[in-house]
């Protein structure tokens, strides 16, 4: 049997591996117990920062979102004044538009009513010359009663003065009665027109009060215009402009008759001027 006497390196070299094994895998464990903890805080650290970096995200998206609406809400609130706006300015422009259509409106009426007064008073003029024509009728008898300023009432006065004229249409067998009612030259046309058929109409309804046929009495207001001013209405025709006044207010009778013409008579109504 052959024995071999080891090497010195075999003798002295595997201990020295075996220690350099056991240091390495000391070493290796010792590194894995330090950095493990490292690297858990660090993923800790990094879960955290990507939490907050989330969470700020969010908040932008918030903050993005509400601004966005706000703004969406100052540009309808901008577009709602505009149209506003737009409509006030139509509603302006129509309100204009409709002040001077009723301006105009309103001259227009007073026109008609200065047309509508000469036209009535003409008509009036033309039938009662007609019928007194066809009928033989003759103008018998005039009288006038007065009204105060801006009045439709009969006076004692004037009730005196219509009773004489009732009591002549009465002694008459056939009679056409005119009542035409004025006004002086205060106030609108249109006012007047109305002012004068209130007083020709407080007229009528005495003189049927006292037993005249409604359908013999014909009535008309003319407002101011061909007022009476002189000879026309009983009075003296020299006037001064308060008197000229007094005596437009008031209404004209005009008594037509199958009559001799011969007895014609005035008689004025007095009472109520102021």
């Amino acid at each position: 049997m052959i024995c071999t006497k080891p090497n010195l390196v075999q003798l002295f070299g595997m201990p020295l591996v075996l220690a350099l094994a056991t240091v390495g895998c000391a070493t290796k464990k010792y590194v894995n117990q330090k950095v493990t903890p490292v690297d858990q805080k660090v993923d800790a650290l990094a879960a955290q920062t990507d939490q907050k970096f989330g969470a700020t995200n969010d908040k932008i998206a918030v903050l993005a979102s509400t601004e966005q609406r706000d703004i969406s809400q100052v540009h309808e609130r901008i577009s709602t004044n505009e149209i506003k706006l737009g409509l006030a300015s139509t509603a302006a422009q129509q309100a204009q538009t409709t002040a001077a259509n009723a301006s105009n409106a309103v001259s227009e009426a007073q026109a008609n009513a200065r047309r509508l007064a000469a036209e009535s008073q003409a008509a009036v003029t033309a039938l009662s010359a007609s019928m007194a024509d066809a009928l033989n009728y003759k103008l018998i008898e005039t009288g006038n009663v007065a009204f105060g300023f801006n009045k439709s009432s009969l006076t004692p006065e004037a009730r005196a003065s219509l009773d004489q004229l009732a009591a002549k249409m009465h002694s008459l067998p056939r009679v056409v009665v005119e009542v035409v009612g004025f006004t002086d030259a205060v106030g609108s046309p249109d006012y007047n027109v109305s002012l004068s058929r209130k007083r020709a109409d407080a007229v009528e309804r005495y003189l049927v009060t006292q037993r005249v046929p409604l359908h013999v009495i014909h009535t008309v207001g003319l407002g101011e215009e061909g007022a009476p001013s002189g000879l026309d209405s009983g009075v003296s025709s020299n006037l001064s402009k308060t008197e000229a006044d007094r005596a437009a207010r008031r209404v004209i009778i005009r008594i037509f008759g199958a009559t001799d013409p011969a007895q014609t008579q005035v008689i004025a109504g007095g009472g109520g001027q102021k």
